[in-house]
């Protein structure tokens, strides 16, 4: 599993809006965190420099024994090959089939070209997905085709993409945002359960408090690019909740 830690992580955006403003915090490996905050606290944004989506202003992202702004492109690609990333938009490609959009999940460790088709992925690529999707209880629609799939079911072939990755760290962007309360559960359920069998370490952002709640076990809340709490569930007080949801800066 993968370690994290976070130095001073500043970032500014060209008009000069300020979406982090020195954020430091550890995550052990197989430990859960929960991110909460208002819209334009700047949740999102840490998670794509996480990911080196976005580049930071200053300070620095360290995974395991990378250090994000020394990577160049090859190691950058190579450290994540080991970072899932669960969207809440599902980001697949509606015209494959499920079946295809979690075998994509393995192209993070080959350039070959026999990995980009069903037809000639090798059979140990196609076995895996076919296990995907089978621990998300999809296994049955492998060969339909993603657009035709209710939002729970895209979300799941969403997570057995991810899971085909073999991630040692997985990052989860309000995963039930799009869904409606009885799919989200069930999509937070089955994530949970993955993330717990497997011991993988998780940075997941959530709005619904009951959920994050439930769910987390160390609840981090962002304000305005700052971060005001970072303490356990077991510690957690409504009033603080409160106080994290004043203001909208309408920020990533």
């Amino acid at each position: 599993m993968l370690s994290l830690k976070i130095s001073d992580l500043t970032k500014v955006y060209p008009n000069g809006t300020v979406a982090l403003d020195q954020v430091s915090f550890s995550a052990q490996p197989g430990e859960g965190i929960v991110l909460l905050g208002a819209n334009g606290s700047g949740k999102s944004t840490l998670l794509r420099c996480i990911l080196g989506l976005e580049t930071a202003t200053s300070g620095d992202i360290s995974i395991g024994n990378w250090q994000l702004s020394k990577l160049n492109a090859q190691q950058l690609r190579q450290m994540r090959s080991q970072v899932g990333m669960v969207f809440q938009k599902f980001h697949l490609v509606g015209s494959l089939s499920a079946f295809h959009n979690v075998l994509q999940g393995a192209l993070g460790r080959s350039t070959s070209p026999r990995y980009w088709f069903p037809a000639t992925a090798p059979e140990t690529e196609r076995k895996r997905a076919m296990e995907c999707l089978d621990r998300v209880n999809l296994s049955h629609i492998a060969q339909q085709r993603a657009d035709t799939l209710s939002g729970g079911q895209q979300q799941r072939v969403a997570i057995a993409r991810t899971l085909m990755q073999h991630p040692k760290l997985i990052l989860v962007d309000e995963p039930v945002a799009s869904l409606d309360p009885q799919a989200g559960r069930e999509v937070m359920d089955l994530l949970w359960s993955i993330i717990r069998e497997q011991g993988l370490t998780v940075i997941c952002t959530l709005h619904q408090l009951e959920l994050a709640k439930e769910y987390g076990n160390r609840i981090i809340g962002l304000q305005n690019g700052k971060i005001q709490m970072d303490t356990t569930v077991k510690s957690l007080e409504d009033q603080d909740l409160t106080l994290l949801y004043k203001g909208d800066r309408n920020l990533p």
